[in-house]
This record gives C-alpha cells, sequence and structure tokens, in this order.
C-alpha cells in the first residue's frame, strides 16, 4: 500500500512538472509570438474591424458619449479614418491614427494605450534584480514646452534640480510631446490638464518608443551648460546593523507599529511618502496641512477618524486641503472625507448614469486577474451580476441609474472640523479629487487656491473602467461605465474647479523649493 502511494505521489510530481514546463514555453512562446506580431503590418479590413468595435464598444458602453462633442461630429470623424486607412498599418501606427478620435470625445478617463512589448517571466526577474530603471530616477515636470526635472532619485548628484532635458538617447522632449500630444485629453475643455498629463506619461510615451532599457544617455542643460550623464539601473541596498537582542526587541515593536501607520496612511515604497499626511506648520497648531495624493490607498476609515480626532484636541482653526496633482480614486472615500468638512446633512452625488441593466458587467474582471483566480473569479461573478443589476433603475424618461455610496443623505461627524478651510487644486486635480472641490464649492466660506482642475466641475465619467482589447491590433482601450454627477452644478460647462485665487509657481519657484500657493495661505491667514 506504501509503495503504491508513492508510485501515484511520484506520477503526480512529475505530471506537475510537466504541466508546469508547458506553460512556462507556452508563456515564452507567446511572448514572443505577440511580440513579433506587433512589428507586423496589419491588413485593411482588420483594421477597418478595429474601427467598428471601437465605435460599437463606446455607443454601446459609454454613458455620456455626446457630452462634449455631437453624435454627427463622432461619427463623421470614425468614417473619415475608414476612409483614410488605404494600406496595411503596425498597431503602433494605427494607434496614432485612432487615439485622437477616442480623446475628442474629451473624457479624460478614457484612453487608448500604445503598443508595449511584452517580457517573458525570466526578463522580469532580471530586470527586478537590477533595479530602478533609467526612466524611473527622475520626476519630470513640462513647463512652457520644456522638461525639467524636479526630483533626482538617481546616483549622479551633479543633475540639479530644474536641469532641463535636452535629450534622451538623442531623442527631444518636443519630439515625444509633438507625437503624442492628441493622444490623450482632460474631462471637458480645460487646458491645464495638458501639462501635468504629459509630465505624468512622459516615460511611458518614451518606454512605448525606445523600449526597456537598462541605461540611457541623458543630455541636460543647466547653468547654461550641456551635462551628458548615463543613467544606469541601480537597486538600493539596504544597511543591515548588528543590534543587541533587547533592541531587537524594541525595534520589532517600532517595526509592528509602523507597519500598522503605513497600512492605515497608504504608504508609497517607490516614493517614500503617505497618501493621505498632516502637518502642523505653526508652534500652537492652529493652522495644519492635510495633503492628499490621492484617494486609492490607506484605511480611509480609520485614517480620517484619527486626522480630524487629532484636529479637534489640537484645536486647530485652519485647515490647509492640498490636492495638487491628486488623480482621484475611491468615491466612497471622498464621501466619507466630505463628512468631515461639512456641519451639515448632505446628498453629495446624483444616482449615476449607465446605458444599460448590464452595462456594468463588462469588468474586464478576467483580463485583470492570473489564471490561476479564474475558478474563484467565476464563483464570485454571478453574485456581482445579480447586486449590480438590482441597484440599477430605469427612470421615466428612460435613463438607466445606478446607486452609489454618496446618493443617500449622510450626516456630518459629530467632530467635524468647524473652523476656516482652504483647498489647493491645480492641472493635476483629477477625478473624486473633482467631486470633493465641487462639493466643497458649495460653501462659499471655502477658499480655493491655485489653477483650473483638469477634472471637471459637474461630472466625471468613471466608476468602473474597465480594459477591453481591440481584436486585431491588440491595443488597450479603457472606458468609463458610470456618469457620476455632483449635486452642487455650474452652468459653466466643459470646465474644472476653478480656484478663488489663481497662482501658478514657476520652474523657477520649484528649484528654490518654494511652495508659492501654501505661502500665499500663510500669508492670508496671517492677515486676517
Amino acid at each position: 500500500m506504501y509503495l503504491n502511494f508513492m508510485n501515484i505521489k511520484n506520477k503526480a510530481t512529475l505530471l506537475s512538472s510537466y504541466i508546469l514546463l508547458i506553460l512556462l514555453f507556452a508563456n515564452c512562446s507567446s511572448v514572443e509570438k505577440y511580440n513579433e506580431n506587433l512589428g507586423k503590418p496589419i491588413a485593411i479590413n482588420k483594421l477597418i474591424k478595429d474601427v467598428d468595435y471601437v465605435q460599437h464598444k463606446l455607443e454601446k458602453l459609454h454613458p455620456s458619449l455626446y457630452m462634449y462633442i455631437s453624435k454627427n461630429e463622432l461619427n463623421g470623424k470614425f468614417d473619415s479614418l475608414r476612409k483614410s486607412i488605404t494600406k496595411p498599418l503596425t498597431s503602433k501606427q494605427f494607434f496614432f491614427v485612432m487615439s485622437p478620435i477616442v480623446a475628442s470625445v474629451r473624457q479624460g478617463h478614457m484612453t487608448l494605450s500604445p503598443p508595449f512589448k511584452r517580457i517573458g517571466k525570466q526578463e522580469q526577474k532580471r530586470l527586478a534584480k537590477l533595479g530602478t530603471g533609467p526612466l524611473s530616477q527622475f520626476d519630470f515636470e513640462w513647463i512652457y514646452d520644456k522638461l525639467y526635472v524636479v526630483k533626482n532619485k538617481s546616483k549622479d548628484k551633479g543633475i540639479n534640480l530644474g536641469a532641463e532635458v535636452v535629450s534622451i538617447n538623442k531623442i527631444t522632449p518636443q519630439e515625444i510631446h509633438n507625437k503624442y500630444r492628441k493622444t490623450y485629453t482632460s474631462d471637458g475643455f480645460n487646458t491645464t490638464y495638458f501639462s501635468r498629463g504629459f509630465s505624468k506619461r512622459f516615460s511611458t510615451y518614451m518606454t512605448s518608443e525606445i523600449g526597456i532599457n537598462d541605461s540611457l544617455h541623458y543630455v541636460f542643460k543647466q547653468n547654461d551648460s550641456l551635462k551628458n550623464s548615463v543613467i544606469s539601473r541601480f537597486k538600493t541596498e539596504k544597511k543591515v546593523n548588528k543590534v543587541a537582542v533587547t533592541t531587537i526587541k524594541v525595534d520589532a515593536k517600532k517595526n509592528k507599529l509602523e507597519k500598522k501607520i503605513k497600512r492605515i496612511y497608504g504608504y508609497d515604497e517607490l516614493s517614500k511618502t503617505y497618501s493621505k499626511n498632516l502637518n502642523f506648520i505653526v508652534q500652537d497648531s492652529s493652522v495644519a496641512v492635510l495633503k492628499i495624493k490621492d484617494f486609492s490607498k490607506g484605511k480611509y476609515y480609520k485614517a480620517y477618524a484619527e486626522i480630524f480626532e487629532k484636529l479637534k484636541q489640537k484645536k486647530t482653526k485652519t485647515l490647509i486641503i492640498d490636492l495638487r496633482n491628486n488623480p482621484g480614486g475611491r468615491v466612497e472615500e471622498v464621501v466619507e472625507l466630505y463628512s468631515y468638512l461639512t456641519d451639515k446633512e448632505y446628498t453629495m452625488l446624483q444616482p449615476a448614469i449607465v446605458t444599460s441593466k448590464t452595462s456594468l458587467w463588462k469588468l474586464g474582471l478576467f483580463s485583470k486577474i492570473p489564471t490561476i483566480a479564474y475558478p474563484f473569479a467565476a464563483a464570485f461573478y454571478p453574485f456581482y451580476m445579480g447586486f449590480s443589476t438590482l441597484r440599477t433603475k430605469k427612470d421615466k424618461n428612460g435613463i438607466y441609474t445606478y446607486s452609489l455610496v454618496g446618493t443617500k443623505k449622510r450626516s456630518s461627524k459629530s467632530n467635524h472640523f468647524s473652523g476656516k478651510i482652504y483647498v489647493i487644486i491645480n492641472g493635476g486635480s483629477f477625478s473624486a479629487a473633482c467631486l470633493l472641490s465641487s462639493s466643497l464649492k458649495s460653501n462659499k466660506e471655502v477658499t480655493f487656491v491655485g489653477e483650473e482642475t483638469g477634472g471637471g466641475f459637474n461630472t466625471t465619467v468613471a466608476g468602473l473602467l474597465p480594459v477591453v482589447t481591440l481584436p486585431n491590433s491588440k491595443l488597450p482601450l479603457r472606458i468609463g461605465l458610470m456618469d457620476i454627477k455632483t449635486t452642487n452644478q455650474t452652468n459653466v460647462i466643459g470646465h474644472g474647479i476653478y480656484p478663488d485665487y489663481e497662482i501658478k509657481p514657476s520652474i523657477q519657484d520649484k528649484i528654490e523649493g518654494l511652495d508659492t500657493e501654501l505661502d500665499w495661505i500663510i500669508n492670508a491667514i496671517k492677515k486676517e
């Protein structure tokens, strides 16, 4: 009996190893085949099928497709594109003719992305071992048609903040900007997002042009002279110190507390920053700055409960909420945060508009998870379908709406902040950051400083953002499924939240580490 069992076990082990080898080989083979096909021209009839596919998906799933463009104009763009395709194109060539039409809808969440070569598991391991890539070692900002370094994380400390990037591997940032500018959009008609959007996407666009590299040749301009620098991958080595046993025990407790704080406040290991960060900027704690980088990370219920309890204990009189370059995130998080910023009952959102009872089923769920998780996703999916269908209603005008968190009346928190509030915004403030800003605009006592947001005042088309793959070009298209509107609306259509006091920092301000918006607020507080 024992021998039979061992025999079965050995056969199972061999079978598992065999299957693993097949999967590994299939993965390598599929990666090579995919990369090879990227460079091949696609037949005209197949490209036109992809155009039809995009138009069909937008008409079927996008809830407010004709908000900023008429149906006739958009249909005309699709028809013109079909007529213009007179020869086979590669996926990348097709991207540059298809993406401007997607961008013409003027919905910033909806994007068609350029194609990228896939990387096999062995190459992924090699890159991870070598560390941070040469593009990721800098934070860039596009100002007045030039690209500047605003953060240097490389080993070359001779590259100053404010250094202009002249070229990377002989490609200028201006070439990249001219090539990709029409492939993305803001929400509506505002222009403040464009420079922020390009700054954020620059590394992606460069990778699309030159691929993933272990080193890059940069040319910088600083102090009226050119500096050449080869930036290579490097990995930060963790220093291990020998300490006493008692110290280890203390450090273990400290580490446990640090991990808890990181989970609550949403710590990002790459940038070494927290999603939510509270600072008191005067000695008596009367003025505090709450910097919110995003509404995606951390346990926000606990974070905001702790933050506003601390503000209450410190008897803080003025709260500055910094939403600059906040791309948005969870709708339920901004609804929760707003309950700490008002003293009234409130209904923050209108029911979200969707296209049908079943449009929210298009999650693209299986494209986002590993194959091994398919059975679990398949088991969960019917419950989600039933839940989303029950929450979708059809009104007397034939419009389908979905009840989100925030569409019901809520009470303000007992420890809500009752002092003076300032909000700092810019073109990088987007999505959920604009839902919060739009709601706060209903309070005339809240003062906004900075520049017009990149996201819209009245609405954002997001909620669920599935990615569908075009059948022939294999380009990924992300579509927002919900039109989410705040209850506080403006008559100015197609623009973001405007500041009460417009302040635009220069590149020199950034080089010198000046925070012009915050400085303005501090001076205003002193005058008051």
